[in-house]
């Protein structure tokens, strides 16, 4: 396998330890993006470019070949909207290119979009990134802080702004039972897992995707962070910034909710869920990690016993 470095000659591919796939509305579209971090911490990307989104410093598409982003190593993680592109580098700093018309990449009112990475200056010691559709959210290493950039339309930063999107990164107010260890996000929805195992959620609900037994979305609730009802203690959230469904992953099971117009959660039944539902799986399995789109599901994990054998 080829990519691209920075010179524009096609050299082996380094090993790979993360892939981010593309965002498209509707999934058809084609004017996805997908991002591949090396081994070696440095990122490649293609696809649609049309924003800048890739990082290369242009607005032509790349799709034959993986490019490498040049200026950026030590990435340790990224994550994929609509028209952008974030990256985290190992010290704690966010990089970003791609449109910024509602502030995505949370560089203020001047900036419509940036075919090069710029850093995001008030953000440091980041942790853990994630973003939706327009917006992305951010964890800090310390556990204690979130962030939060980009569109607010369904109070999806937890905050009454109406509807007026956040141009650059304002500090987001978590109310819950300890330290936020994870972020996640789905399409126009945002997610927190405390420290307890419980999780709390905004924004966007009109399937059910905040887990909390309604329709309701933040906007229209007296408090916009709302308790997902999972009884178990979860360990992850599963989700994706195109998707509409999300997936509360616990020591032995899966729980779902949002949008099953498809089938996307896993279960024998069509129709969108409110209220989390168990996963059946036909076999004793152990799920690691959920990524969902607006029309399918993607799990990783392994059976722990030898019925597929």
């Amino acid at each position: 396998t080829k990519v691209v470095d920075t010179k524009g000659d096609r050299v082996d591919a380094p090993p790979f330890k993360r892939v981010y796939a593309g965002v498209g509305v509707p999934a058809d579209s084609g004017e996805m993006h997908s991002v591949l971090i090396g081994e070696n911490g440095k990122v490649y990307i293609t696809g649609n470019n049309n924003k800048g989104q890739l990082c290369l410093g242009d607005r032509g598409n790349h799709v034959d070949y993986f490019h490498e982003v040049p200026r950026i190593s030590n990435a340790v993680a990224a994550a994929v909207g609509l028209e952008f592109t974030l990256i985290l580098l190992e010290n704690g700093d966010v990089y970003g290119c791609g449109t910024n018309e509602v502030g995505e990449i949370g560089q203020g009112q001047d900036t419509v979009f940036s075919p090069k990475p710029m850093q995001i200056e008030k953000l440091s010691g980041v942790d853990e990134i994630s973003t939706g559709l327009s917006f992305a959210i951010f964890l800090d290493k310390d556990k204690s802080r979130v962030w939060g950039t980009g569109s607010n339309l369904y109070w999806q930063q937890c905050a009454d702004t109406s509807g007026i999107p956040f141009q650059s990164v304002r500090e987001i107010k978590i109310e819950g039972g300890g330290d936020i260890i994870s972020i996640a996000t789905s399409r126009e929805s945002s997610y927190f897992l405390f420290d307890d195992g419980k999780a709390r959620s905004c924004g966007r609900n009109d399937e059910g995707q905040l887990g909390n037994g309604d329709f309701i979305n933040s906007e229209s609730q007296k408090n916009p962070i709302v308790d997902v009802n999972v009884d178990e203690d979860i360990k992850r959230i599963g989700s994706g910034p195109s998707s509409q469904s999300v997936f509360f992953i616990s020591a032995e099971d899966v729980w779902a909710a949002g949008l099953n117009d498809r089938h996307q959660l896993g279960i024998d039944e069509i129709g969108s869920k409110e209220m989390p539902v168990e996963v059946e799986f036909e076999c004793e399995v152990y799920i690691d990690y959920v990524s969902s789109s607006g029309s399918h599901t993607v799990a990783d994990g392994f059976y722990i016993d030898d019925c597929h054998l």
